[in-house]
């Protein structure tokens, strides 16, 4: 009975993580700071509805703090020092990028440029 019980809560776990990352190592990596007011106005108008989206299926987001962007080479992506900094990567390497946030409607504009769905 309990091996059962193990095996079950064992496939469910396992199914839940693989489902939370992209199939071909895609991410989408914001560049942010926390003193950065326009990340804020992002954070607010776009974080909290970002993460529910069928592009965030494909590219799940990742933030990173300007400070420890510096030291960041987990990717072939060049460095930014403007935040936010938005940047596509897939099968790590850099398939675009934009920096700053003006609107919603912009930002998806400039997503849709960038990945072409």
């Amino acid at each position: 009975m309990y091996f059962k019980f193990i095996i079950f809560i064992i496939f469910v776990f396992n199914l839940t993580v693989s489902s939370c990352y992209a199939k071909d190592n895609s991410l989408l990596l914001m560049i942010t700071d926390k003193t950065c007011l326009i990340c804020m106005v992002w954070e607010k108008q776009i974080g909290k509805i970002y993460p529910k989206t069928e592009i965030a299926n494909k590219f799940p987001l990742s933030r990173i703090e300007m400070k420890d962007f510096v030291n960041y080479s987990k990717h072939k992506i060049k460095k930014t020092n403007i935040t936010p900094t938005f940047i596509f990567i897939k099968n790590n390497n850099e398939q675009g990028r934009f920096e700053g946030y003006t609107s919603p409607e912009m930002f998806w504009w400039q997503v849709d440029e960038i990945i072409g769905d």
